[in-house]
């Protein structure tokens, strides 16, 4: 029996609800069991760093969950089988699976705060799985767990086991979940999109860790993934899905340098973000937004107070796209919700010219509606908000924006959660467009999306920007998204802006500390990686 995971053609199905099932004379469509999963081969042995990559919707997370028993409700494994070393998970039992859990195989997943409970420390949240798994005593666990956070890159463990998940920022809270995601000594680790929400620095000491504890202790990690540029440094073997399927298959030089199948051309060409070979509409003289000597605090906490931004000043040219680069607390969201009149600087001005309107574009799609309503109804509120609109003007630019961000009209009858992330976030685009401004500040409006929806979403901004002589503020973590789209480069640090440049000086000699360590973390692209292997 080979040590590590075994999955050998996997098939899931759906069955729907009796409720969903068609019913009528002969119709017996509704209740049969609808193929999720279709002949999943993949293994992943011990010390090997495999990536299991795929678009939204590919299949990859019910994969892992397959692997873990923790499939949702009416999905079922119809064949085939799942092996760790000498354990078949498909015949374990619920308490052997718990024991396995947390055990043997590790959990890392996307939103770490999520999965934490938050009326825990974090410090008892790393002591059951040391208790239970590794047989340790309570002030054993305390003891280790504090170690642990220390091993995981946290700075003052001690204090931040005493913390609250809220607490934490979000790569703080992923260094915590790591860390209990590897208290129980496993020899599997599966992480599914646990770095897509931090910046390329959390990202790559993230990705350092795990490839660090893979090749001392033979770890085996099974690392989910839409972006091939993420793995590419790390990875042994990509293993592609799409529809349920395996599509390609290979060691990471072959399947970059050689890519066969269609979806993994696609996913290759999303992340590399070659900049366009058209540029946008030229920036102007005239200035749409002007931020002079601004200063934002907050109530400070028990652990004091900086600035969320400090005499920042800058400008924002009709027809730009400024990029504004910045780490996780570097204060890039508070300069948006500035920028739109949400919040109200301490010191400072911003300005914009009279009847000059901004729209923030939110990061998280599924968040920005009401999951209650209807998409029509979500899309025409900003009409209703004293304007004497009639019924079919307001019915004639809703389609008109709809028509502008390539969305078919009949998603307006849905609710929020029957759409996927990149139809969302297309909404989110139009309506910010309903009002007709002269700019747009996106805050991380891609960083949600899987890189081929990240692309389409990135190319639709480019051609409204084009179409419209839109201003864009582009804030993103993402070295790639920020030279794809920007004119100019704004990078925060602390609350500071610490370097203003055009994009091309910025890439090839950034000026600051921090901008050179910014570029210096940016993880290379596949296929300057495949290079770097076939020179090796």
């Amino acid at each position: 029996m080979p040590d590590g995971l075994v999955i050998e053609q996997l098939c899931l199905t759906h069955t729907p609800p009796a409720s969903s099932r068609v019913r009528g004379a002969g119709s017996q469509h509704g209740s049969v069991p609808r193929p999720i999963l279709s002949g999943v081969d993949l293994s992943v042995a011990p010390g090997e760093f495999v990536a299991l990559v795929g678009a939204s919707g590919s299949g990859k997370t019910l994969t892992a969950m397959s692997v873990l028993g923790l499939l949702p409700p009416r999905l079922q494994v119809e064949s085939g089988s799942i092996r760790l070393g000498g354990t078949d998970l498909g015949r374990a039992t619920p308490k052997e699976l718990n024991r396995i859990r947390g055990g043997r195989i590790g959990m890392l997943f996307q939103q770490p705060k999520r999965m934490f409970n938050p009326r825990r420390t974090v410090a008892s949240h790393l002591e059951e799985p040391l208790m239970l798994h590794g047989g340790l005593r309570k002030g054993e666990a305390r003891v280790r767990a504090v170690e642990l956070l220390a091993e995981s890159g946290l700075d003052e463990p001690g204090r931040w086991a005493r913390a609250y998940p809220h607490q934490l920022s979000g790569g703080m809270a992923q260094r915590a979940m790591l860390a209990i995601a590897l208290a129980g000594q496993p020899e599997l680790l599966l992480a599914d999109e646990p770095t897509s929400s931090l910046d390329k620095v959390l990202e790559r000491q993230i990705l350092e860790m795990i490839d660090r504890r893979r090749r001392q202790d033979g770890l085996g990690v099974l690392y989910i993934s839409h972006d091939l540029a993420t793995v590419s440094a790390f990875a042994d073997r990509i293993v592609v899905m799409e529809s349920g399927c395996i599509r390609e298959a290979g060691p990471t030089a072959s399947v970059l340098g050689s890519p066969e199948s269609t979806c993994t051309k696609r996913l290759l060409a999303a992340s590399t973000l070659a900049p366009p070979l058209e540029s946008g509409a030229a920036a102007s003289a005239h200035d749409v937004l002007t931020l002079d000597g601004v200063t934002k605090r907050y109530p400070a906490t028990k652990h004091g107070q900086r600035p969320a931004l400090e005499n920042v000043s800058l400008t924002v040219r009709k027809g730009e796209v400024l990029g504004v680069l910045g780490q996780s607390g570097s204060g890039k969201s508070t300069l948006a919700r500035l920028a739109v009149g949400l919040e109200i600087p301490n010191t400072g001005i911003v300005t914009r010219p009279p009847g000059t309107k901004a729209q923030l574009v939110f990061q998280e799609p599924y968040d920005a509606f009401d999951p209650r309503m209807e998409l029509r109804a979500s899309l025409e509120a900003p009409l209703l908000q004293g304007r004497n609109h009639s019924p079919e003007e307001r019915a004639g630019r809703i389609s008109q924006v709809l028509r502008d961000v390539e969305l078919d009209p009949g998603l307006l009858d849905r609710h929020p959660g029957q759409c996927s992330g990149g139809q969302l976030q297309r909404l989110t685009i139009a309506r910010a467009l309903l009002l007709e401004p002269e700019g747009l500040i996106c805050d991380e409006a891609t960083s949600a999306l899987d890189s081929v929806a990240q692309r389409n979403v990135l190319d639709l901004l480019l051609r409204l920007q084009k179409d419209r002589e839109l201003s864009l503020v582009v804030i993103s973590h993402d070295m790639n998204v920020i030279r794809y789209m920007s004119t100019r480069v704004a990078v925060l640090y602390q609350g500071a802006l610490v370097e203003l440049a055009h994009t091309d000086a910025f890439f090839e000699n950034p000026q600051h500390e921090h901008s050179r360590q910014l570029v210096a973390a940016a993880l290379p692209t596949p296929t300057s990686e495949v290079s770097l292997a076939a020179s090796a």
